[in-house]
């Protein structure tokens, strides 16, 4: 059966940061989709229109708003959107490409989350050819696109992508508002640069190295390994254990709780999790981001994306 309860959960959590986004000390938030709440906002056209494959409902202004490949366009030139994102076509706002996605505007922007676009960071007193860097607490200058003040990287240093080492701050610096964040696994946010060894990632992860790619982000932010799953399972899979008939010795597999079909958000075998296979009257089904996403019902059911619903 369906545990609606745990899909409520993941919900009660996408409530809580839809509305500002999710950092978990991760500095870059999170497009956490739409909270039950508002998704229960949608009129029978909308959710009908909004059950094929790939087709999600994120919250703009307090209202469900229906993203697919029919409504997703590349965006104008007059909206900044986070990478990886496009435009929705009647909205006129950023929409993700999925339902769990970060919000990575660049280094000189803020993700917007109820106007669901970046807007360009303010202060610091910044000169007129300058835009300011709020990681760094510093304007940076416009020139740096075309003819930055490069110097060669100190041994054990380097820059992220799209950034250089400033030969006279002594620091890395990005090139432009839009250099993304730094993308290294040892970034150090006291000397602003990867492999300083000084205050460890501006994160603040604590323990391990930080992976800056969204897969993993997603994982850290979504189910971090607890210490029996670090015992256990390489990084990011979970122990989960295995129903024995005879008992004894404890039995386990490592599952990853974004896409395990049988353990979907969680180990199934304690409830934690979702069995997607056994939602009732399925016949195609997912597990995206820990959560079951219904493709196709059987006949006299539709899909409405996370259950089959009479028809």
């Amino acid at each position: 059966m369906f545990a609606k309860s745990t899909f409520v959960a993941f919900l009660a959590l996408a409530s809580s940061v839809s509305a500002g986004g999710l950092s978990l000390n991760l500095r870059t938030s999170y497009n956490f989709g739409c909270s039950s709440s508002i998704k229960a906002k949608a009129t029978t056209p909308q959710r009908d229109s909004c059950s094929s494959s790939g087709s999600f409902f994120t919250e703009y202004q307090g209202n469900p708003l229906c993203v697919s490949s029919s409504t997703r366009t590349p965006p104008p030139s007059d909206l900044t959107c986070p990478f990886n994102w496009g435009s929705h076509k009647t909205a006129k706002c950023c929409v993700p490409e999925t339902e769990v996605s970060p919000c990575d505007c660049g280094e000189g922007y803020t993700f917007n989350s109820n106007e669901k676009k970046c807007v360009a960071n303010h202060g610091g007193g910044c000169g007129q050819d300058q835009w300011y860097h709020d990681r760094s607490s510093s304007c940076c200058d416009n020139s740096w696109h075309w003819s930055p003040p490069t110097g060669p990287c100190p041994k054990g240093i380097t820059c992220p992508t799209d950034w250089f080492w400033h030969k006279d701050h002594q620091k890395c610096k990005p090139h432009h508002p839009r250099s993304p964040e730094p993308d290294c696994d040892d970034w150090d946010q006291k000397n602003q640069c990867c492999g300083g060894g000084g205050s460890g990632p501006s994160q603040g992860v604590s323990g391990g190295s930080w992976k800056r790619n969204f897969k993993a982000r997603e994982q850290i932010a979504l189910f971090p390994q607890s210490n029996l799953d670090k015992m256990y399972c390489p990084s990011p899979l979970h122990a989960c254990t295995v129903p024995t008939t005879t008992g004894g010795e404890w039995s386990y597999e490592c599952i990853d709780f974004e896409t395990e079909l049988e353990s979907c958000g969680g180990c199934a075998s304690t409830g934690e999790g979702v069995d997607c296979t056994k939602i009732p009257n399925v016949l195609g089904v997912g597990c995206e981001s820990g959560v079951c996403a219904v493709y196709t019902c059987e006949a006299g059911f539709a899909a409405n994306g996370t259950e089959c619903v009479a028809i």
